[in-house]
């Protein structure tokens, strides 16, 4: 019952616990004035009661809970019956009968006074911990609630996106079965064209998909090399005012190709659509390193460059390299994001030794 509200994406996580942080930290905020300030009270009422109990005293002189010592009357300034702080404890001075240069001095030692106020002290921590624990579990059930809708926004998305892939099917077979008769009939540069924004529009259906379903990686044998070059010339044609620069050596890995094949995809586009004007970008393959560059303006948040759907510009969507962070994650591999001196670089690491002969 409780598992089904609790968060399922990271967007619902992130907003669960900034609300659970907002709640949280207010109430803890508001709990410490009033501990103080309770405090403060049984600080105040322990004074009093002492002071009460020591002008009883004075009249009877029983009990052993304060000490009684003859003092000079002036060195306390002849101030008889008032609370003072001296160097034995809380004292009271009262007159001595028949004497105007002594008086009494009835105090209560330091050392019980430090012992009650420690007292206070930890029952008020108490309060305040049994109180936070209590927030605690408050909190986490109104931030649970405040997220609901959220949940109910992103599953709104998921399932327009769901509608659009599935109406985008029929129009795109159409296109891909009429394209490639006309190939066969024609060889013409618009057609190529035709196909390449087929391909796109390919592309963009598959990354619409749920980053959160996990499906079943076939492994197999794949040059990353030629697999760079065909990926490359299709960006090329696309974009003939960008120059290209490649350092490509024969490097194999064990993986699923159409993960290969969109992480490849999705690096490419975001470098060649983000590249500046007249522009040029550089792919590099070696050993287990592959890198994919370009001149760009400086991001504005490098980090959150992975998130799905953040974007920094009016172009694309936000899911290309959302895309590429998931399928290396689940392949095993590790990709990073730099920008040194107007070059962006995105690194992909095949970190696991089997991969790379």
């Amino acid at each position: 019952m409780i598992r089904k509200h609790l968060p399922k994406t990271a967007y619902e996580r992130e907003s669960l616990l900034k609300s659970f942080l907002l709640f949280f930290l207010t109430i803890e905020v508001l709990l410490g004035v009033i501990s103080f300030l309770v405090y403060r009270i049984e600080m105040t009422d322990l004074k009093e009661r002492i002071f009460l109990e020591m002008k009883n005293y004075s009249y009877t002189f029983k009990g052993e809970k304060f000490r009684v010592d003859v003092v000079p009357a002036k060195v306390y300034g002849y101030r008889f019956y008032e609370l003072m702080e001296t160097a034995e404890g809380l004292s009271i001075v009262i007159p001595v009968p028949g004497s105007k240069e002594d008086a009494l001095l009835i105090y209560y030692p330091w050392y019980r006074f430090e012992f009650d106020r420690n007292t206070i002290a930890f029952k008020t921590f108490l309060m305040f911990l049994s109180s936070s624990l209590f927030s605690l579990l408050v909190s986490f059930v109104f931030a649970l609630y405040s997220i609901n809708p959220l949940r109910k926004a992103l599953q709104m998305i998921e399932e327009v996106t769901r509608d659009i892939i599935h109406d985008l099917n029929t129009p795109l077979t159409t296109l891909r079965v009429n394209l490639k008769i006309l190939k066969s009939r024609y060889k013409d540069e618009e057609i190529e064209r035709a196909e390449l924004a087929l391909k796109q529009l390919e592309t963009l259906r598959e990354n619409l998909r749920p980053l959160e379903v996990k499906r079943e990686h076939k492994l197999e044998e794949i040059e990353l090399e030629k697999l760079l070059r065909e990926e490359v010339e299709v960006f090329r044609k696309a974009y003939p005012e960008k120059k290209v620069y490649l350092e490509l050596e024969n490097v194999r890995v064990r993986a699923d190709r159409d993960a290969v094949l969109r992480i490849i995809s999705n690096l490419l586009e975001n470098a060649f659509r983000h590249s500046s004007r007249g522009g040029w970008v550089r792919v590099i393959l070696r050993d287990s390193l592959m890198v994919v560059e370009n001149p760009a303006k400086p991001p504005e948040n490098l980090e959150k460059l992975f998130e799905r759907y953040y974007r920094e510009s009016q172009r694309g969507l936000g899911l290309g390299l959302a895309i590429v962070k998931k399928l290396c994650d689940e392949l095993g591999w590790e990709v990073k994001l730099a920008y040194n001196n107007g070059i962006f670089r995105a690194e992909v690491l095949l970190k696991n030794p089997q991969q790379v002969t």
